[in-house]
């Protein structure tokens, strides 16, 4: 069986969108080397665990699609809190099933994302 090895998101605006990856969720771009003006970028590549998140500036943006990017993190409380307090709107945290608890937001573009936290 193949592995998923990228999902790539079409964006309006690369830069604004590699922002809130790089600064605000802490992925780590890996394409372009440089990083002296990522706004300017038509790809950009970023590490995101297993499966790498890219960043395309061309094509049709859709923000109403079926799509959710499912992120893992330690402490869901506190990176809830502090998406909060960056000024993004975070939904309740919720349960989704035992043992994982999720709370869902939109990334600066509209993209649907869910943090989630497993026990």
């Amino acid at each position: 069986m193949a592995d998923l090895f990228q999902v790539i998101i079409v964006a309006n605006n690369v830069g604004r969108l590699v922002k809130f990856y790089r600064d605000v969720l802490g992925f780590a771009v890996t394409y372009p080397e440089s990083e002296a003006n990522l706004a300017q970028e038509n790809w950009v590549t970023l590490k995101s665990g297993a499966c790498q998140l890219a960043i395309h500036g061309g094509g049709e943006v859709r923000t109403s699609g079926s799509v959710i990017l499912s992120i893992k993190v330690d402490d869901l409380d506190f990176a809830a809190f502090d998406l909060k307090e960056k000024g993004f709107d975070v939904e309740p945290i919720y349960e989704v099933a035992p043992g994982v608890k999720s709370a869902k937001l939109r990334d600066p573009e509209g993209n649907r994302l869910s943090l989630e936290q497993h026990s």
